[in-house]
């Protein structure tokens, strides 16, 4: 059986799910360059079919997960409850309350008649099923997941009118227990600091989350709780002055609020507080259901601080984040949603790589074009690329498969080593970013006990870079350039077996410095999607972002 998922909102996307094993999975970004690009999926379509050798004809099922539309059972009971408390208790956010859902409306319809028309189209109607957005993010995240009973948490800015749901999930049975509607958004909560502290909203909210350590947290909570609020398991945003559920039109009281304090203390503010409302509303149904094992999916668990407050709740044993959390993971959402809806629980996803390689023959006639670039073939570049770590060189790490979601996972990486405390500085400046978050540290999974505090072998959400830890004294004298302000870090972890080119890395370089870790950074300007094409790494090299580039069987350098 072969599955085509499909999105094409936000981060447009494709995957194929072939005898419940996701196969392949790709963005169309990365073809097209254009950060987030939301344009119908056409090449990350094509890529995926070409991966599995099927026609679009000859699929069995395409399933979508954007704009399923109002379900009047799944929500009208509970947008009336909502509804009914905004009278009473805010009826002055009535007015907001009316327009967030009128601009849903209108907004959704466009994606989902582009979806209908595609499939019409193609003449796949009786093979197309469509979902709702929350639900195709649980699935995304349960049906990946190691997990056969577990808490399923879904949280971003909308989609479907609800931004937020609580579910129970076994291989037999799904219990909701919360559908939080759209105007109660902790991810407009989120965007909206993030637009008013200068950055774009929906887009650089991690900036936020690496500011807030600089700040005192207290001085603005009042005020943001205000906003949004916790209470009995439910979330209620508060339209008004200080809050509306959209990421623009930010009133007068509001932009004096920000601007009365430093932007360290507004993101300390709103970090602390979206850390708490998570914190509060998960711990709520963990209660309520016994849960041991929570799965999380949606922007909002881009957040890796939040994360870790969700690991950090008692009772909890472990948690997974789906590593493509954000929407362009729907598509695998809707393909889970139908395999469980067939009696498949689970889809075997091994690991993230799940996008194009590119052959030997492929990137030496790239590297051929280029007369400015000097390269040899070497099948093992480990020790190269150890030399040029320990004499300061900025390495890009470009191997097998491409990365599905928005992490680099050592395919698609920048490497360096993580002595010098000023590369935050000086190394994000070359690659034209802004960022207060230290880079990741990746680790290998016998150094990580040494490193993170709490950190245990089968904790899956470590292998996608989805969480952080509190470092060690010893992850601190040794790997400075990697450990937060606040004394935590985000890595990932490293086998033998699921990446063993970047494991001969760390471990020859562990052996012969006593490193624990390397810096991680994703292989790509500020703005730029991940590269995907060999000569995208090239130019990388040839512009100077990073000095040495591994790249499959070949080490390229620029002449000087």
């Amino acid at each position: 059986m072969i599955i085509l998922g499909i999105a094409n909102d936000e981060t447009a996307s494709a995957c194929v799910v072939k005898d419940g094993k996701l196969v392949a999975a790709a963005s169309e970004e990365r073809f097209t360059r254009e950060k987030m690009d939301n344009s119908w999926p056409s090449n990350a379509i094509d890529y995926c079919l070409n991966f599995v050798n099927c026609p679009l004809e000859q699929i069995d099922y395409i399933t979508y997960g954007w704009s399923a539309g109002f379900d009047a059972e799944k929500h009208l009971l509970e947008y009336f409850d909502r509804i009914v408390y905004e009278a009473k208790n805010n009826p002055d956010g009535l007015d907001i309350f009316r327009e967030r859902i009128d601009t849903e409306i209108k907004q959704d319809r466009k994606k989902r008649d582009e979806f209908w028309a595609f499939v019409d189209e193609n003449g796949l109607r009786d093979r197309a099923f469509s979902y709702d957005h929350h639900d195709a993010h649980a699935f995304s995240a349960y049906s990946c997941s190691p997990f056969e009973n577990a808490l399923i948490v879904t949280c971003d800015g909308r989609g479907d009118f609800m931004s937020f749901s609580v579910g129970e999930f076994s291989p037999d049975e799904v219990t909701w227990h919360y559908r939080g509607s759209s105007v109660d958004s902790l991810g407009f909560f989120y965007g909206r600091i993030t637009g008013l502290l200068g950055y774009r909203p929906h887009r650089h909210e991690g900036k936020v989350t690496g500011l807030a350590a600089y700040g005192d947290p207290l001085k603005l909570l009042p005020q943001f709780r205000e906003m949004i609020y916790v209470k009995d398991g439910k979330i209620y945003g508060q339209p008004g002055d200080y809050f509306r559920p959209f990421y623009t039109n930010y009133s007068d009281p509001l932009k004096k609020l920000i601007d009365e304090n430093t932007r360290e203390d507004v993101a300390a503010a709103a970090q602390y507080h979206l850390e708490e409302c998570i914190t509060e509303i998960v711990t709520h149904y963990v209660k309520k259901t016994d849960a041991e094992y929570v799965c999380m999916s949606g922007g909002v668990f881009a957040n890796v601080r939040a994360n870790q407050c969700i690991l950090e709740i008692p009772g909890v044993k472990n948690v997974f984040i789906q590593p493509q959390m954000g929407d362009g993971g729907l598509c695998v959402g809707a393909a889970a949603n139908l395999l469980y809806e067939e009696g498949r629980h689970k889809v075997q996803m091994e690991d993230a790589y799940l996008g194009p390689e590119y052959s030997d023959q492929e990137i030496e006639t790239a590297l051929q074009q280029y007369t400015d670039i000097r390269f040899e073939r070497a099948d093992d570049p480990t020790d190269q690329a150890i030399e040029a770590i320990t004499n300061n060189e900025v390495i890009g790490w470009y191997n097998g498969r491409m990365e599905f979601g928005p992490r680099a996972l050592c395919n698609r990486s920048i490497i360096y080593h993580c002595k010098d405390t000023s590369v935050n500085d000086w190394l994000n400046e070359r690659m034209d970013r802004t960022e207060f978050m230290p880079f990741a540290p990746v680790t290998l999974e016998e150094l990580a006990p040494r490193c993170y505090k709490g950190w245990q072998k089968d904790h899956i959400a470590s292998k996608y870079m989805t969480i952080t830890y509190n470092c060690t004294e010893e992850m601190t004298e040794n790997c400075p350039a990697t450990v937060h302000i606040d004394g935590t870090a985000r890595p990932q972890i490293v086998n033998e077996s699921n990446n063993p080119k970047m494991y001969r890395l760390l471990k020859g370089f562990y052996e012969k410095t006593g490193g624990l870790s390397l810096i991680n950074t994703s292989f790509n300007r500020h703005e730029e999607p991940i590269v995907n094409k060999p000569a995208e790494a090239i130019d990388a090299l040839r512009s100077g972002m990073v000095d040495l580039l591994v790249i499959g069987s070949y080490v390229a350098r620029k002449e000087q």
